[in-house]
């Protein structure tokens, strides 16, 4: 069985790229591909107009995995430490403008055995950031945080795309936050890409609905003839969605013809209702 089995997708440049995919799924295979630590059997990935993804990981900053960094040295001598492996010479000003861009300017002297786990994953995304790439390969990169940090990392995520043009591709299992930040989605299940799509397609699938104490008959078909109804049962009426006063019209129809309503409310697909029918277990 293939890992990963005929994924065909495409990443623009400057997007915010939400992968997702149960445990297993093929998630960290795939970036690992696209970095070069595991060789495909079989299809082409390009990068940057090249066919020799070699040739651009120059231009490729990733965090995959827990990232090794130097427990007794502080952000700033890490970030030395990190360029001198890869062989990048950055001068002193640089390595400040790296610590501000994450968020680690104030943290002096502090070890990093001593760094929050958010704090880590920030000089993780420094260590990424020390080529100065045009793409980020972020594999789970708030792992383990708690809401606060999650919401830190996904912030300094959205100011590195936007701010320095840079496209990230990001791997997650915490689809409302892979929501919230990306530009476009594509959903792996097992080895397979199921779904791609942009973010703003998902959010327009929306539609109205309408809870009362309904019976299917003659008199109850009359009343929603030509008002868009696209499910019917004793409880619930699904609707295309519409606009107030169109909803206001079927509701009035509804009560006068003598059907109770409870609830009224306009509801939109998610990301987790599309990754959840994509990945339905046999």
């Amino acid at each position: 069985t293939n890992a990963v089995d005929r994924v065909d997708m495409n990443i623009e440049l400057g997007d915010i790229y939400g992968f997702i995919g149960r445990n297993g799924a093929g998630k960290t295979t795939l970036i690992r591909i696209l970095l070069g630590l595991c060789e495909q059997n079989s299809g082409e990935i390009e990068l940057f107009g090249s066919s020799n993804i070699f040739e651009g990981r120059d231009k490729t900053g990733c965090i995959i995995e827990n990232p090794a960094f130097f427990p007794k040295m502080s952000a700033k001598d890490n970030i030395i430490a990190q360029s001198k492996v890869i062989g990048v010479k950055l001068s002193n000003e640089e390595i400040e403008d790296l610590l501000r861009t994450v968020g680690l300017e104030s943290t002096g002297r502090k070890k990093a055995k001593d760094f929050s786990l958010g704090m880590k994953q920030r000089l993780a995304l420094a260590f990424a950031l020390v080529k100065d790439p045009k793409i980020l390969l972020l594999d789970e990169p708030t792992n383990g945080l708690d809401p606060a940090g999650i919401h830190e990392i996904r912030e300094l995520i959205i100011r590195l795309a936007k701010e320095k043009g840079l496209t990230v591709f990001i791997s997650s299992h915490i689809l409302s936050e892979i929501e919230h930040i990306a530009d476009r989605v594509g959903i792996i299940n097992r080895g397979r890409l199921v779904y791609e799509g942009k973010i703003e397609k998902i959010k327009s699938n929306a539609w109205l609905e309408i809870e009362g104490d309904f019976f299917s008959d003659t008199k109850l078909k009359e009343v929603l003839e030509g008002t868009g109804v696209t499910d019917i049962s004793d409880k619930i009426l699904k609707f295309k969605n519409m606009d107030n006063e169109e909803t206001s019209k079927i509701i009035r129809q509804l009560v006068i013809a003598g059907y109770p309503i409870y609830r009224v409310e306009r509801k939109k697909e998610s990301l987790e209702d599309i990754f959840l029918s994509m990945t339905k277990e046999d």
